[in-house]
Formats: structure tokens, sequence, C-alpha cells
């Protein structure tokens, strides 16, 4: 894999994500056990919208002309995955969300390998 085909990966799963989040926030948080109240779903849509930023970052990220510019947002992706998947382990160990939140985390964690290795292996071709 490159860093071009993985980062359309990550700012599809960031983007459809994202729209959920913003346009459907309690029927997701319903399907992951959460309650469907007001500022909850406020929280949710504030996710969603940083999904959504997270996608287009990756989306206009991959035609990258420069190694460094794109090593900066797989660095960022890696922070996003660890926190967010040590966050969502968490959660869902506690019952926060039910056992859903497992499926996330195997997200975070595909995502997370990606960005690794592509960081390691550097793909640094410039587009």
């Amino acid at each position: 894999m490159d860093t071009k085909l993985y980062l359309t990966i990550v700012a599809i799963v960031a983007i459809l994500y994202g729209i959920a989040f913003v346009v459907f926030p309690a029927n997701v948080v319903v399907l992951y056990g959460g309650p469907a109240e007001p500022h909850f779903l406020m929280a949710i849509q504030g996710w969603g919208s940083a999904l959504l930023a997270l996608g287009v970052i990756a989306w206009f990220a991959r035609d990258f002309r420069d190694w460094a510019a794109a090593r900066g947002v797989l660095i960022g992706l890696v922070v996003v995955d660890v926190v967010g998947g040590i966050i969502n382990i968490w959660a869902t160990i506690q019952g926060t969300v039910n056992a859903l939140g497992w499926s996330s985390t195997v997200v975070y964690v595909l995502l997370l390998l990606g960005a690794l290795y592509c960081l390691f292996t550097g793909s640094r071709k410039p587009a």
C-alpha cells in the first residue's frame, strides 16, 4: 500500500463517519447504546465535524508533492488513532458504549497500522 491509497481510505472512512455523526447523531448514538439526549447529540455532532475536517485533510494530502508535508499528516493520523483507540477501548470496557464499540477499535487499529506502515516504509514518491 502506498501513502496515496492509505490517505484515500482514511478520507473515505472519516467522511462517512463524519456525515453519519453530523446528520444522524441520534441513530448513531442509539446504535452504540448511548443516550440520545440533546447535549450528548451535540457532542457527537462536534466529533462528526472534526471527522469531516480530518477526511478533507487526508483527501487533499493524497497528492502530496513534499514528503515532509505528507509525513506531518501521517504523524497527526497516528496521534488521532492512538488517542481515539484508547478512548474507544476504555469506553467499551466501562460499558459507556455497547459491544459495537469493538468494531470502532478495529477501525482505529487498522488505520493506525496503515499510517505506521506508510511512515516506516517511506512511501515518499511525490505525486
